[in-house]
């Protein structure tokens, strides 16, 4: 497939998202030219230096992205299923080291491949740019599912333009001119300066204090994707934690019934990890580990209460973290028409509402909402990402299970 300048599209059209990619960059000309790939957050920021991929850091904290490069050329191996919920775009590019304007290349060609296949290429040449010094070749991006832009954006600022955009620096010289130092300061004066006037005596009697008046916390919270809110811990310790899953059923007479499931990956901190859902009948338990237990299973979507997952608080120090889910088990993948809505409730703490309002995929699972221990509370995270099932989910946060097929009969 070639790629024109400025075209988006799911990625899955093209590769399989869940295996490893390579993205090779080729650029000829008179200049000396170097490749990043660089990782930025929800908020299109370069939050996290470790995820800047070039020569002199070739890889990933946990290698999911990986440089290997010579003369014009580099090749990035992406794991898109290991890049972690923080990084939310991939941006791919190249910058003149010295002189020399984009204007002047003879090609610049990038491909994506899949077991050494190609599968998309985005080709330009000079006549795409004049003054510039860098160039954003390609993005990856995720927007309910892996996407590609093809950005073909230059700078003229070089790299260190390109990198400001998105709230990064260029690292500096390992040995940079120290400043001059300041000049002497003035001499003392030899007469000393007068005292000064006495002050004003004190009032017979102190004003009043105001008492300040106490704001009640939110009744709720509605998060947005990306925001964390942690929950209160009162006096005994954090109260029992309910997570609520509620949907619609699609109206018509010939709507077919959707069924929702609530389910949960769990990690305690001693390294035990599994699944809470009612497919395979793994229901938990609140008094044993791990502390986590489902109420029931609603294959309607008539009961008032939903579908629940419950938290024993008083065991939380025993809980590294956990991953809220739904997957739709009977039913066509119409997230829309379920407006699936999950509710945390905890004693002491604003209800927290967490729409799962992105529709565009049909991935049969959605991962909700990400919890973690924070000094013995839990912090709660919007995620809302689809993928093809329980394994996907896992490969993209890391739990590393093992996963057969189950029923819930």
């Amino acid at each position: 497939m070639e790629l024109q300048r400025g075209m988006r599209d799911k990625l899955e059209k093209y590769i399989d998202v869940n295996r490893s990619i390579e993205v090779e960059m080729q650029i000829s000309g008179a200049s000396v030219y170097d490749f990043c790939c660089f990782g930025v957050d929800v908020n299109d920021k370069l939050s996290d230096d470790r995820y800047m991929v070039f020569y002199n850091q070739t890889s990933s904290p946990a290698n999911e992205i990986s440089y290997r490069g010579g003369n014009g050329s580099a090749v990035f191996t992406i794991e898109l299923n290991r890049i972690p919920m923080t990084i939310q775009k991939l941006v791919f590019t190249v910058s003149i080291d010295g002189s020399g304007v984009m204007r002047n290349i003879n090609s610049h060609v990038i491909t994506l491949k899949q077991n050494g296949m190609p599968a998309l290429r985005l080709a330009l040449n000079g006549s795409d740019f004049q003054q510039e010094r860098a160039i954003i070749s390609i993005e990856i991006y995720m927007k309910d599912v892996w996407r590609i832009n093809a950005v073909a954006r230059g700078f003229n600022g070089g790299l260190g333009n390109l990198l400001r955009a998105y709230g990064g620096e260029e690292a500096a010289p390992a040995n940079p001119t120290p400043p001059p130092r300041p000049a002497a300061p003035p001499p003392r004066p030899v007469v000393p300066p007068p005292r000064p006037a006495a002050p004003p005596p004190r009032p017979a009697t102190p004003p009043p204090t105001p008492t300040p008046v106490a704001q009640p916390p939110p009744a709720k919270i509605n998060l947005v994707k990306g925001q964390k809110v942690n929950l209160v811990k009162g006096s005994a310790g954090l109260g029992e934690v309910l997570i609520n899953l509620n949907w619609k059923q699609p109206k018509g007479i010939f709507a077919r019934p959707i069924d929702l499931d609530l389910g949960c990956l769990y990690e305690l901190k001693n390294g035990d990890a599994g699944s809470i859902q009612a497919l395979g009948n793994t229901f938990g338990s609140l008094t044993q580990p791990p502390f986590i237990a489902l109420d029931g299973d609603d294959r309607s979507g008539s009961s008032v209460n939903g579908e629940n997952l419950r938290i024993n608080g008083q065991m939380v120090q025993y809980i590294k973290r956990i991953l809220i889910y739904t997957y739709i088990y009977e039913g066509a993948a119409n997230w829309k028409q379920a407006d699936g809505v999950v509710t945390v409730k905890c004693p002491g703490s604003p209800e927290i509402i967490v729409r799962m309002d992105e529709y565009g995929s049909n991935l049969p699972l959605c991962a909700i909402a990400y919890l973690e221990n924070v000094n013995n509370t839990l912090s709660v995270e919007k995620i809302v990402r689809f993928f093809r099932g329980q394994r996907y989910a896992d490969q993209a946060f890391g739990w590393g299970l093992n996963w057969t097929h189950g029923t819930k009969d």
